[in-house]
């Protein structure tokens, strides 16, 4: 009986080495963390960067009002289209507080000192000039005309009812909706159909 010594010799020299596929799928790894995130980020359009700025917006305003337990603000300027998100509003006077400013609200039960405002603003974002604003509504109030929208986000993590609808003028002119639900204070992405359905 003959042992063939070469052919099972050959059969081992032929495979690759455990280095050489690691070596292999970490230089894969290395240009996939490049070349991945500026894929994402140089093909984002318009529309997709103007949502994206009032969502981030919106999280942010409710992050910064839960820590700080001072109400925050997003304020949407039309002129200059920008989203930024301001310091604490002050809390406007009651009716009865306005007709006598000499009372003291010995009768008030909480003695929650009233949120100083704060200089600057923490997030800021635009849209896109090739985006249009089709729809603004701030607490149901159609905010479409108006110069500037502003929704004030709570402490304890609600906010003012808001929902803006934007569309790619220049583009496919899919109308997208940012709804913040009030109760949670959270924004959700949603379609004019989304929107409709109760």
């Amino acid at each position: 009986m003959m042992i063939n010594c070469h052919s099972s010799n050959w059969s081992a020299r032929s495979a690759f080495t455990l280095i050489e596929l690691m070596v292999v799928i970490g230089l894969i790894m290395i240009v996939m963390t490049i070349g991945i995130p500026r894929l994402i980020y140089n093909n984002e359009t318009p529309l997709g960067g103007s949502l994206s700025a009032v969502m981030d917006a919106c999280a942010a305003a409710r992050t910064k009002a839960i820590l700080s337990g001072q109400p925050t603000k997003v304020v949407i300027d039309s002129d200059s289209y920008s989203v930024t998100v301001g310091g604490a509003s002050i809390k406007p006077k009651t009716e009865l507080e306005s007709l006598n400013p000499d009372t003291n609200n010995f009768d008030r039960l909480d003695d929650e000192p009233k949120p100083t405002p704060q200089t600057g603003s923490s997030f800021s974002g635009k849209i896109h000039a090739d985006v249009g604003v089709d729809f603004l509504a701030v607490n149901f109030k159609d905010m479409s005309e108006a110069e500037r929208a502003e929704i004030n986000f709570y402490p304890n993590g609600t906010s003012d009812e808001f929902a803006i609808g934007m569309r790619h003028i220049t583009g496919d002119g899919v109308q997208r909706f940012v709804h913040l639900d009030s109760v949670t204070g959270l924004a959700y992405l949603k379609t004019g159909d989304e929107m409709l359905a109760p």
